[in-house]
């Protein structure tokens, strides 16, 4: 009986397809059942067989299965004329990229096929592969369109949202699936102020912490939710658990603030609606100006696609874990200063200087640094259609004498980046909806917690998906260490 090369057999487990169907002129794209996922997965078992990590670009670059194997035969073969390290600590150099051109081929910046195997270096630890744009699954829920600088949620463009529905709205929307009619609407704020008032032992927790930091606080708040309905001590636990953590993410933090400010925290206003009973739990003024901008504030930021937090929310309820849990991982992720929390230190940095031009100028190293640091998730081409209606409305807003300085070093900032760079790193919707906070009178440390109000129902919604449409994410890591290894114990 003959034997089934390598590749044949793993297109075979990967295709789920007998190899005597398997020919060198097959294409692997014309399969039905290929997609990115298939590439990697190929391309794992590809290692595998090889005992040697491949160029993360390979697949993209053979076309036919007789291509596959050629270049299988080829590595195979200058695998062979390697050595063994002599020794546990030394690690084999990466084996050379195949060139691109005559089918296959390495990414950029790689080194030549003819070289020989002491010219290659391992991978630098500072050279991450980018997985950013990695497809890892499907959405009905939100379309972020970076090149076109468009964003929608369920089908609905942002500006038809924009100045035309409410936060409960969108958050019924995202949750549900649809823009409520008006009785709908009305049951729906009815519920969500129902849901706003904490049960006794989480608000007893966040007075005696109240000196604890605002993002832990809501990291630990979450889950007493959770301990509180498990002790059967919530009062509105006949109302749906989505609606109740909404509710009261801005009573948890409303009421540290009251605590370390020794006052009483008002009881949360039922007639009041969500953007109106923020400021009225805060103590700040609430006319229908400031209250538009908080709504405003809250419909931009409700959700925006499988960024960090929502994709870790996702991860989280794919094993089955509760949507306490889910949503206490999302919180944890969204506080890390390369998401939601580096906002507060711009803003921070903007309103320390009395010179927009110098403060501008400090803030911009700053951004660059970031942006030599990291790679953002979502970068837009076009301006984040988010931004300018923030902008506009802060500028707008009638605010105490002085007050727009930061607005003023947002825009010296924006104004010195140079088109071809594309947008800054810090210049997002969550600056500016961090200086209308600021505008408002919220301290800074106010800032994350009102974007995680905001960010909830999109969280709920990714969870929500990814329990009933597509289970369990088991990304996996490509192995770059040494291998191979043998340890001789010492001899008496």
């Amino acid at each position: 009986m003959a034997l089934v090369h390598p590749v044949i057999s793993t297109l075979s487990r990967v295709f789920d397809m007998p190899s005597e169907f398997i020919g060198d002129e097959m294409r692997l794209r014309a399969v039905t059942s290929w997609d990115n996922l298939t590439a990697v997965e190929l391309q794992v078992h590809l290692e595998h067989e090889l005992g040697t990590t491949l160029d993360d670009h390979l697949i993209e670059h053979i076309d036919s299965v007789g291509q596959l194997r050629a270049f299988y035969d080829e590595r195979l073969a200058e695998l062979s004329r390697f050595k063994a390290p002599p020794d546990a600590s030394s690690i084999a150099p990466a084996l050379p990229a195949v060139r691109a051109g005559g089918g296959v081929g390495g990414g950029g910046g790689g080194a030549d096929a003819d070289a020989s195997p002491e010219q290659h270096e391992r991978p630098r630890g500072d050279e991450p592969a980018d997985i950013s744009q990695m497809i890892v699954g499907e959405t009905g829920i939100s379309e972020v369109d970076p090149a076109r600088g468009r964003l929608s949620y369920r089908g609905y463009p942002i500006e038809e949202l924009i100045g035309r529905v409410t936060f409960e709205e969108v958050v019924h929307l995202l949750i549900r699936g649809w823009l409520p009619d008006p009785d709908e609407l009305s049951a729906f704020r009815a519920r969500l102020a129902a849901a706003r008032e904490l049960p006794p032992m989480v608000a007893t927790n966040l007075v005696l912490n109240a000196g604890a930091s605002t993002s832990s606080v809501l990291r630990t708040a979450v889950p007493a939710l959770g301990v509180a309905a498990e002790a059967n001590a919530d009062p509105a636990a006949h109302i749906d658990l989505r609606e109740r953590l909404i509710a009261r993410i801005p009573t948890i933090f409303a009421t540290q603030q009251a605590a370390r400010a020794g006052r009483r925290m008002p009881d949360p206003a039922p007639e009041l609606s969500h953007a109106e009973n923020i400021l009225y739990m805060l103590g700040l003024p609430r006319d229908p100006e400031r209250v538009r901008l908080v709504d405003l504030c809250l419909v931009l930021q409700a959700e925006h696609g499988c960024n960090a937090s929502a994709f870790a929310a996702r991860v989280a309820a794919g094993t089955g874990a509760d949507t306490f849990a889910t949503i206490t991982v999302a919180l944890a992720t969204f506080t890390g200063p390369l998401h939601g929390g580096a906002a507060h230190q711009v803003i921070d940095l903007a309103r320390g200087d009395d010179d927009p031009d110098t403060a501008a100028a400090y803030l911009r190293g700053r951004v660059d640094q970031a942006a030599a640091a990291r790679a953002r998730t979502v970068s837009y081409a076009e301006e984040d259609p988010r931004v300018r209606p923030l902008r506009e409305a802060a500028r707008r807003f009638n605010g105490s004498p002085g007050n727009d300085h930061v607005l003023q070093v947002l825009d010296a900032v924006r104004a010195a980046a140079h088109p071809s760079k594309g947008p800054r790193p810090y210049l997002t919707v969550d600056c500016y909806a961090a200086a209308i906070y600021h505008l408002l009178g919220m301290p800074a440390d106010l800032f994350v917690p009102m974007f995680a109000a905001a960010r909830v129902p999109g969280w709920l919604a990714h969870v929500e998906e990814q329990r009933t449409r597509q289970g369990r994410i088991h990304p996996r890591l490509r192995y770059v260490g040494p291998r191979n290894l043998r340890h001789f114990p010492e001899q008496d």
